[in-house]
């Protein structure tokens, strides 16, 4: 009788450990594959403005009517008869948040160019976004050249932010399981899901206000004091509230943020081969974090907390390194907008960290000196 127990005890003891090397070999193997075998090529999905739309933008509180257009961005000045055709793909630094549309880079170059620049960007747009919508425009646009506009928090806002994590959080159990064993492709899913739930937010939110009446005055930009340093903004203090290694996490792309940087970097590529296969010519633009060229605003944020490298103010970053690396591997022009702004003064909106008329006035000039 005890043989048989003991056998019985042994048999189970035999069939738990065979389960248990299964399980981690699936599970190794799963996330092996996941990373290094699968090539995902997922949808990345974006948002947009409500199409066929006038609705107003703010420059400091003054109205500006801006006209949507039917892929679901502002639209550019058109021209009759350019010389040449490019598109402009990027963010709410590209997008000229905050200023009037005529003091936009890419409104400048319209206007004392015989090119036609169309500005296709949207606040809030991370690479994923605008490797998508170039897909969805890339065949009813004319253009013979893209200028990516690389800001420096790209990475940052490539990864898990505050918001989607959020979004993640309110997800299915099953979802969890399978980002346990599938992280990257979970994270494809995921993230199309998510600039989804951004749409539906976005167009309640656009609804409330399109259809107000907005007194307009002329477009002069309000006056703005010279930053001392000695601030400690509110907006930057939630900042660090919610991400206090924001920085690190957006300039750190090798010793901080790697997975990140290699999620930014397919997207690069993909786009990168989307445009060799179609013979287009491809130009990116770093435009920097203010803590790249500005001591002041370095100082504000030190002073916060967020934790800071003094080599970015005057050498390079692990993202600059990256991006170097990359344009000279795949001969593709980057224009660097560091050395412009490390000899000038007031680039930014005030309490901000977007550009103002001066900063994008350099961009157009230096963009105009490359062709």
């Amino acid at each position: 009788m005890k043989k048989v127990v003991l056998q019985s005890k042994s048999s189970s003891w035999l069939k738990l450990g065979l389960f248990l090397s299964v399980m981690v070999t699936l599970f190794f193997g799963l996330r092996w594959c996941d990373q290094h075998q699968f090539q995902y090529n997922l949808p990345y999905g974006y948002f947009h403005y409500p199409k066929e739309q006038t609705i107003p933008f703010f420059r400091k509180g003054v109205p500006e009517p801006g006209k949507i257009g039917k892929f679901g961005i502002r639209e550019s000045t058109v021209k009759n008869k350019p010389n040449c055709h490019s598109l402009f793909l990027g963010d709410s630094q590209t997008f000229g948040s905050g200023i009037f549309w005529k003091d936009t880079f890419s409104e400048i170059l319209n206007e004392e160019t015989n090119c036609q620049w169309t500005n296709v960007s949207m606040p809030g747009f991370t690479l994923e976004n605008e490797y998508a919508i170039f897909q969805e425009i890339k065949n009813h646009i004319p253009f013979e050249h893209v200028y990516l506009v690389v800001y420096g928090n790209d990475i940052y806002e490539s990864g898990e932010t505050p918001d989607y994590i959020h979004f993640v959080d309110k997800q299915k159990w099953y979802t969890k399981v399978l980002g346990f064993f599938l992280p990257n492709y979970t994270w494809y899913v995921l993230k199309k899901q998510y600039f989804d739930s951004v749409q539906k937010r976005m167009e309640v939110e656009i609804q409330k206000f399109a259809n107000t009446n907005y007194q307009t005055s002329p477009s002069t930009p309000p006056s703005e004091k010279e930053e001392t340093g000695e601030e400690t903004f509110v907006s930057f203090q939630t900042l660090y509230s919610i991400s206090p290694n924001y920085f690190k996490e957006s300039l750190d792309v090798n010793s901080v943020s790697n997975q990140n940087f290699k999620r930014w970097q397919r997207a690069l590529l993909r786009l990168f081969s989307d445009l060799n296969a179609n013979h287009k010519k491809f130009t990116m633009i770093y435009i920097p974090l203010d803590v790249e060229f500005d001591p002041k605003r370095f100082s504000v944020y030190k002073k916060i907390g967020f934790s800071m490298d003094p080599n970015w103010l005057v050498g390079d970053s692990e993202f600059i390194q990256e991006l170097r690396i990359f344009s000279k591997s795949n001969h593709v022009n980057l224009i660097d907008m560091r050395e412009s702004f490390r000899i000038q003064k007031q680039l930014l909106q005030k309490e901000d960290i977007h550009f103002n008329e001066k900063a994008n006035r350099l961009i157009a000039d230096v963009i105009k000196q490359s062709m």
